[in-house]
C-alpha cells in the first residue's frame, strides 16, 4: 500500500475544473467548502428542484444548478447523496448528461462495487473516500489539518484518474495526513 500525500498531489489539476457536488448533506457541504477554500474557482452543488437545502448553500457563498444541468456542465461529479438514492440519480440524471472524459467521484463504493450502477465506458470512475464524517472532514481542513481519504480507480479512460483523484483527495483536506 503506498500513502500519498500533499506533496504528491497537483493542485493544478483541479484548479480550474468545473467540479458538480450531488446532494449537500455532512459529506457534500464539507467537500464544496473544502474544494472552495483550497482555490477551485467552479464549484457547484447539484440538488433536486425545490429542495429546501438551497438557502443554504447560497448563503454558504455557492451556486446551486440541477443534477442534469450540473452533469452537463461539470468536468467531475462527486455524487454524495445517501447510497440508496444513486442508482436513481445517477440513471436519470447524470447517465443522459455526463460526457466523455468527464470523471464521475464517489466517496463510497457500494453502487459500483456491486453494479447497482453501470457507468458509460468514456468517463473516468473513482472513489475519494474520506474517513470521516463531514462536520470532521471540515473541521480538521478548517484548523489546518485533514482527515484521511481512500482512493480506487474503476474507469480511467482518461489516463488521469489517479492523479485527478490525488488532486481532489487533497483539495479536501486528505493529503495534510494521507490518502
Amino acid at each position: 500500500m503506498r500513502v500519498y500525500y500533499d506533496r504528491d498531489a497537483d493542485l493544478a489539476r483541479i484548479l480550474d475544473k468545473k467540479i458538480a457536488i450531488v446532494g449537500y448533506g455532512s459529506q457534500g457541504r464539507a467537500h464544496a467548502l473544502n474544494l472552495k477554500d483550497s482555490g477551485v474557482k467552479n464549484v457547484v452543488v447539484a440538488l433536486r428542484p425545490g429542495s429546501a437545502t438551497a438557502k443554504k448553500v447560497e448563503a454558504d457563498g455557492l451556486t446551486v444548478m440541477s443534477v442534469p444541468e450540473a452533469s452537463k456542465w461539470a468536468d467531475a461529479v462527486m455524487v454524495l447523496a445517501p447510497d440508496e438514492l444513486q442508482r436513481g440519480i445517477y440513471n436519470d440524471e447524470i447517465a443522459p448528461n455526463i460526457r466523455d472524459g468527464a470523471a464521475l467521484l464517489f466517496a463510497h463504493g457500494l453502487n459500483v462495487h456491486f453494479n447497482l450502477i453501470e457507468p458509460a465506458p468514456g468517463i473516468d470512475v473513482l472513489m475519494i473516500a474520506p474517513k470521516g464524517p463531514g462536520h470532521t472532514v471540515r473541521g480538521e481542513y478548517q484548523k489546518g489539518g485533514g482527515v484521511p481519504c481512500l482512493i480506487a480507480i474503476h474507469q480511467n479512460p482518461t489516463g488521469n484518474a489517479h492523479d485527478f483523484g490525488l488532486a481532489y483527495a487533497s483539495a479536501i483536506g486528505g493529503g495534510r495526513s494521507g490518502v
